[in-house]
């Protein structure tokens, strides 16, 4: 069973230890990662080909590291992997590198390209008639990417029951305050939400408490609903680390470099 405080540890104690930025993006993510792969997400240990699973594809691939964290603590992602990580040794980079051994699904950081991989997935299970769900999570800066609404707009007109959208609203992007540069949250879950044919579908939640991500999970999962879904995270940047927390100048620059030594034993 995935421990989010754990995985927030390791997941720090992993980029201090190579000095590899964008740490504050991927701690933002840990609850609703935890959540999802303990309870909800269908997989089989020991075999990422199994064709029967559940896809994810975290749209914002440069917050990988909890996720690579993760992926290696249930079996897929080898720890020679996490400690040639930065170097030439390692397979997995800064941003997500698709492969299908590690259950990595996609490549992606190139922002705004995850949401149409998995508009595309999720239409061609609905063809085939599979019950594979498919969950992507996306940042609110890259929210900014038209790609994304035209592939929304797609998952309605087809009737994409079985996607999930979870957008990490965290508030911040690589530059400043996402209301600064695009619009603000708030405005950015009424357009969401006007998106979805439903009320049931769309959820307005704290993205760090355990009980919400669940209940909005388990909605998915186990209710009928007309078109696809609309998990609106709302997280803190860095959460878990003071020093990053909310901090626009360490969308990438590493704690290390401010003077921060990780925990012992992380």
């Amino acid at each position: 069973m995935l421990n989010a405080n754990d995985i927030r540890q390791k997941t720090i104690s992993f980029s201090c230890a190579t000095g590899a930025g964008h740490l504050a993006p991927a701690l933002s993510t840990v609850e609703v990662l935890t959540t999802m792969f303990n309870d909800y997400l269908k997989y089989t240990p020991g075999n990422p080909h199994d064709e029967s699973r559940d896809r994810f594809i975290l749209s914002k691939g440069h917050g990988a590291y909890a996720y690579y964290i993760i992926l290696n603590q249930l079996g897929f992602l080898p720890d020679h992997e996490l400690e040639g990580f930065n170097t030439p040794s390692a397979s997995i980079k800064g941003c997500l590198t698709e492969n299908p051994d590690y259950m990595i699904e996609a490549s992606t950081g190139s922002l705004g390209h995850g949401l149409p991989i998995a508009v595309g997935m999720a239409l061609s299970f609905k063809l085939q008639n599979k019950p594979n769900k498919v969950i992507c999570m996306v940042g609110d800066g890259e929210m900014q990417e038209g790609s994304n609404y035209e592939a929304m707009i797609l998952a309605l007109r087809f009737k994409l029951d079985n996607l999930l959208i979870i957008i990490d609203a965290n508030d911040l992007q690589a530059m400043g305050k996402v209301d600064d540069i695009g619009v603000s949250n708030d405005k950015l879950a009424v357009i969401l939400r006007s998106f979805v044919d439903s009320p049931s579908s769309f959820f307005d939640i704290n993205g760090h408490d355990e009980k919400a991500i669940s209940d909005a999970f388990n909605n998915f999962y186990n209710q009928e609903h007309q078109s696809f879904s609309v998990m609106f995270a709302r997280t803190v940047k860095g959460k878990g680390l003071s020093l990053i927390e909310n901090s626009s100048k360490h969308h990438f620059r590493c704690p290390t470099q401010d003077g921060y030594v990780p925990k012992e034993g992380a």
